[in-house]
């Protein structure tokens, strides 16, 4: 339901910035609508399609993971924002397809240098988003080094990732400090045995296996004594 909502609301967000429903801003409006579908159905479909190679390949099994498939697609929603008017269609699903393989490749990256994203955001958004900033270079109808020749918009599109990199490194990075110096970066350990699903917001959002019973009870434990209601000796017993 949420890839679907987030979907949907691409419309408004890719055709929608036309700003114009009538005359030539309805009808690129409705082009972008066309660039931003074709390349979301094909990350959905090339990065489930990869992932279920890759499974066979270390299991022997077939798998089609629709987390996948769901994340893919909003991958190639990504992809195509940076020019979402300006792309051919037969490339705006060249976008999309290399949109699923960067969000397989880097989603397994985080998991190799042990980087948690439990909704794998950063592949999604991060990853695909710089993917998408360079297709623009690439692909632009007006600009782009495949179909004018000229490399002109790929390098001022690659300065664009680098100056937002150095930006949000150079503004954030102080603020993690001081959030990790007053112990507001992470939760302890046990939070997170538990899950900050349970833990932070009062249920389990997942079908998964329930965390341990003595770590809910040391949980639970915690939040009474520190709402100060402590329980009695026998209930304690009990």
């Amino acid at each position: 339901m949420g890839t679907f909502i987030l979907w949907v609301g691409w419309y408004g967000f890719n055709p929608g910035s036309t700003l114009a429903l009538n005359d030539e801003g309805g009808i690129l409006a409705a082009y972008c609508a066309v660039t931003t579908t074709l390349s979301a159905a094909a990350g959905c479909v090339s990065s489930m399609f990869i992932n279920s190679v890759l499974e066979k390949k270390r299991t022997g099994e077939v798998v089609y993971d629709l987390t996948y498939a769901m994340n893919g697609a909003l991958g190639g929603l990504v992809g195509i924002t940076a020019a979402p008017d300006s792309t051919a269609p037969y490339l705006a699903l060249v976008v999309g397809i290399v949109s699923g393989m960067v969000y397989v490749g880097s989603s397994a990256l985080l998991v190799k240098l042990k980087i948690d994203d439990a909704v794998d955001a950063i592949p999604v958004h991060f990853f695909c988003g710089i993917w998408g900033v360079i297709a623009a270079g690439l692909f632009d109808n007006a600009g782009g080094l495949f179909t004018t020749g000229n490399g002109t918009q790929l390098a001022v599109n690659i300065y664009l990732i680098l100056f937002i990199m150095a930006w949000v490194g150079v503004i954030m990075t102080p603020f993690f400090m001081v959030l990790n110096a007053i112990g507001w970066f992470r939760v302890d350990e046990l939070e997170e045995d538990v899950g900050l699903d349970l833990s932070h917001h009062g249920g389990a959002a997942y079908n998964l296996d329930a965390p341990k019973k003595e770590d809910v009870d040391e949980l639970n434990k915690r939040r009474a004594t520190a709402h100060g209601k402590v329980s009695k000796p026998e209930e304690a017993t009990a």
